[in-house]
Parts: structure tokens; sequence; C-alpha cells
């Protein structure tokens, strides 16, 4: 099990938490639980999360490899103008349950504010108190933009199947810049799982290669494998150093700026943090959690209210590459959204609120139960290509998902004691 550093100031050993995970996983504060628990439900909130959470990430890479390909006298849709619309409505949904929130607390101190009103209280505390997060968490809000940038580049030249499995190197990048950023170190369980990992998606890349016959699919297009795989890449390591520079500053004091790598915490750091929201307090579960949870300085915002800081430099970024993007020229504005049908939203919704379910996955499961929700969507995204893609998995690609597989359920599991 994992542990935190005693008064001997030794080093942290849990892996870093990719960015969408350390927003979840954070111990935000929130509105009063009712008097009265509600009756249990004929399926435990657990299940409908994990079921939830495993066609999710086997769904947004399928719909997204779907939209992506080309139609016969249909426009494809710019990926630019996609990630600004789902950084929209991240920031409409986060502004919502804000306000949710916010009125929530209000009627349990006898306050009985409008929507409106409090709409512009929430949008006035954003731009005047919070801008200094906000800068803060400009580098994330930018990676964060960039790496939705680079997966629908990797969709397009990749598989579904092959792009989910490639992306599982996201745990190495992760926990390579946990290093970097906490001088954290991992077991030697942790290590193996990595190296299976890495081993892993290296052969899928060797059965998916150009001169690999045993995953043609039918429908190619003159994809590029190589770009997909140098996309996808990029992406994880923009997912690890956006994990870590937020993680920094869910830690780092107010005022301070985040300046990779910190100090180590020294002996007069907290060493413990309370669970989740709905988790029973008892000393095997803060334990069992306190590899996961951040520790959050004091008053530090709820969750939706970071997210809301998170969604306004997002949205920013975002903007900025849809200006930028060269599909854009020769479009007039009333264009920028064509080819959006009805798949095309569903991937932006996909892609919107997937972040939220991790906030319920964590909340109800734990990283053990995630991790094997994320092997059960790699081996549904290679059942879903073999029937919508035609591809054919050969001996090679058979043995990398396997190997990658094992090693996610391995890195969950392990617990060091």
């Amino acid at each position: 099990m994992s542990r935190r550093p005693a008064a001997s100031g030794k080093p942290i050993k849990e892996p870093l938490a990719p960015l969408d995970t350390a927003i979840a996983n954070a111990n935000y504060p929130t509105a009063p639980a009712p008097a009265q628990a509600a009756a249990e439900p004929l399926v435990s909130r657990r299940t409908v999360a994990l079921t939830l959470l495993v066609l999710q990430n086997a769904s947004v890479s399928l719909l997204t490899r779907l939209s992506r390909t080309p139609r016969p006298g249909k426009a494809v849709y710019i990926p630019a103008v996609a990630v600004f619309t789902a950084e929209l409505v991240k920031l409409s949904v986060s502004l919502t349950m804000l306000v949710r929130e916010k009125r929530s607390i209000g009627r349990s101190k006898g306050k009985r504010d409008g929507v409106l009103k409090t709409v512009r209280i929430a949008l006035w505390d954003l731009a005047v108190n919070q801008r200094q997060e906000i800068v803060k968490l400009a580098v994330p809000a930018a990676l964060y933009a960039l790496q939705n940038t680079l997966l629908y580049t990797a969709l397009s030249n990749l598989d579904a199947a092959t792009y989910q499995t490639t992306y599982q190197l996201k745990l190495l990048t992760t926990a390579l810049f946990s290093l970097l950023f906490f001088h954290r170190s991992l077991t030697l369980t942790k290590w193996f799982s990595l190296f299976l990992l890495t081993a892993g998606v290296a052969i899928v890349q060797l059965d998916s290669s150009p001169s690999s016959s045993s995953s043609k699919i039918t429908d190619t297009h003159n994809q590029d494998p190589r770009v997909g795989l140098a996309a996808i890449l990029a992406a994880c390591i923009s997912s690890g150093l956006a994990g870590g520079w937020f993680e920094w500053v869910l830690k780092s004091p107010a005022a301070s700026t985040p300046s990779p790598p910190p100090q180590t915490p020294s002996a007069d750091t907290p060493t413990t943090s309370s669970p989740a929201p709905g988790t029973p307090l008892s000393a095997s579960s803060t334990s069992s959690r306190s590899s996961s949870l951040p520790r959050l300085r004091e008053n530090s915002p709820s969750l939706w209210a970071r997210n809301l800081q998170l969604s306004v430099p997002s949205l920013v970024f975002s903007l900025s590459g849809v200006f930028l993007s060269p599909q854009l020229e020769g479009i007039a504005p009333s264009q920028v959204w064509v080819g959006f049908s009805p798949l095309v939203w569903s991937v932006v919704l996909n892609q919107a609120l997937g972040g939220l379910l991790v906030a319920m996955v964590v909340r109800y499961a734990d990283s053990v139960a995630k991790g094997f929700a994320t092997s059960l969507a790699i081996v549904l995204s290679t059942f879903a290509s073999v029937i919508f893609f035609g591809l054919v998995p050969g001996p090679l690609f058979i043995l990398g998902a396997g190997l990658v597989i094992s090693s996610t359920i391995i890195y969950a599991v392990d617990k060091e004691e």
C-alpha cells in the first residue's frame, strides 16, 4: 500500500495522476448531503460508472475514427473546430454545475438567490478573484487543447484498436513526469508493468506498419500510420506534462507559480488526505485512497470552480487553434461548423463529458477497477474495429494488445505495502 512521506522526508511512492484524473481525485468541498440517505438503487453507482467508462473509452475512438473517414459528396469537419466546440460545452457544463452547487449551499444557509444572480456572482468571482489561478492553469490548458487536436490526427491515420492500445503509453509518460516534478519513485512491479506496456505498444506498431499484411483495413483513405504514431506519442507526452503541471498547481501556495521540479515535501508537510465525498471514513479507506489524492492547499476551489478555471484558458487556446488551422483558409465564418453531422456532434459531446465521467468513476470506484475498465475498452475497440473497419488482427497485434492489457492491470493492482 502506498504511503505518504514520514517525518524523515522519504520520497513519495505513488505515481502521478493524468490531468483528468488529477482533477477528479481531489477532495473538493461539496454541498451538504441530505439528512436521509436515499434507498439503495437496483444497480450500484459503481457498476453504472464503470460501465459508462468502458463504453466511453471504447466509443470515443470508434466514433472519432468513423467521423474522420471521408465519404463521397460529404465534407469532413475541421478537428480544431471540434476541439473548440468541446471546450465550449465543458465550460457551459462546469458553469451550470457550479451555479447549481452554489445555490444548493446557499439554500442550506437560508439564502434564496436566483439563477441569474448566482451566474453573475460566479462570473464576477472568476474574472476578479481567480485571475491568478487562471494564469497558472494556462500551461496545462494549452497542453490539453494540443492533446485533443493530436488525437484527432492520430485517429485519422490509425485504426481505433491500434489507437486505443498505443494511447496507454500515457501511463509511462505520467510516471516519468512524476519523477521529474515530485521526485516520486515506483515499485519494481510498476516498472515491470511499464516495461510490458512499452513492449506491447512496440509490437502492436510492428503489426500495424505498412509492410504488415495481417492488419489491413478495408478503408484506409490515404492514412499514414507514421503520422498517427507521431501524433499519439506527442499526445501521451502532453498528457503526462499537463497532469504534472496541474497537480503542482493544486498543491502550490496561492501566490506561487509552478516551476518544475519542486522540492520534496518536508517533515512538516501534511501526510494524510480525507477520502472523497461519499466514502466512509476509516483507516483502511483513507490509507488506500491516499496514494491518489492530491494534497490540496487550504481554501482550494471546488471541483466545478476548478474545472471552470481550466475551461477559460482552454477555450482561448482552442479558439487560437481554429484561427491557425490551415483547413480554415477560404472558408466563410458561417461555414466553420461545416461537416458537423450527428456523428460528429456525438464525438464532441463524448470528448466534452469524458472528464466528468472520470470524476464519477473516481468517486464511486477505485484505480484498480478503472484499470480493468480501460483494458476491457481495448478489447471492445478491437472487436468493433473488426466489425466496422475490417481489421484483421494478426498474431503480433494479439500479443502486443495482450501485453498492454496485462501491464494496465498489473499497474493498477499493485499496492505497496
